[in-house]
């Protein structure tokens, strides 16, 4: 019986930063994802193509920020192991080879929906690590960063709901 790594539970903000880590990671490679299937599809033009450019350098700062937090943690490499496994978890099962093999991945109408998606579960995980973050440096990147998340997630919204007023989706 396979074994629900996604409620892998972080009992130090060390441990919470070493998944943030990884989910940004992942963040980066879906916009990065993104920006390849929107010039193959000769769509760079379009103001989403800048605005999900825009998201991925912020992705990157983000990985950055947690980067420098997370410094020398002491965490076993078996356990950094595992937190890496769950974090590819945490926005969809499978991570994003997962969401590949769901064809989530495959058009930009999907992608969007995907990365809004994304973007709502790390807002909501970057709250719940905050609030066991003793270091108030910690809590205070991660609260910021959830509140980023948020504002990514408005865009994409805004940019999808434009999309399908203007008839350029064509799924439900």
């Amino acid at each position: 019986k396979r074994r629900d790594v996604k409620r892998v539970q972080v009992s130090t903000v060390q441990e919470a930063l070493i998944m943030a880590c990884e989910m940004e990671s992942s963040a980066v490679q879906l916009y990065t994802r993104a920006l390849n299937l929107m010039r193959q599809l000769g769509r760079q033009g379009e103001a989403l193509y800048e605005g999900l450019d825009r998201l991925r350098r912020d992705e990157l700062e983000h990985l950055r920020q947690f980067r420098a937090l997370c410094g020398e943690d002491g965490v076993a490499p078996e356990r950094r192991m595992a937190l890496a496994a769950a974090a590819q978890n945490v926005l969809f099962e499978g991570g994003l080879m997962g969401a590949a093999r769901q064809g989530l991945l495959e058009s930009v109408e999907r992608m969007l929906r995907f990365a809004m998606r994304c973007e709502a579960i790390s807002a909501q995980k970057y709250r719940e690590f905050a609030a066991i973050a003793e270091n108030p440096s910690a809590r205070e990147a991660l609260l910021m960063i959830a509140s980023e998340e948020d504002r990514h997630l408005g865009v994409l919204a805004a940019q999808n709901a434009q999309y399908k007023k203007e008839g350029v989706f064509n799924e439900p």
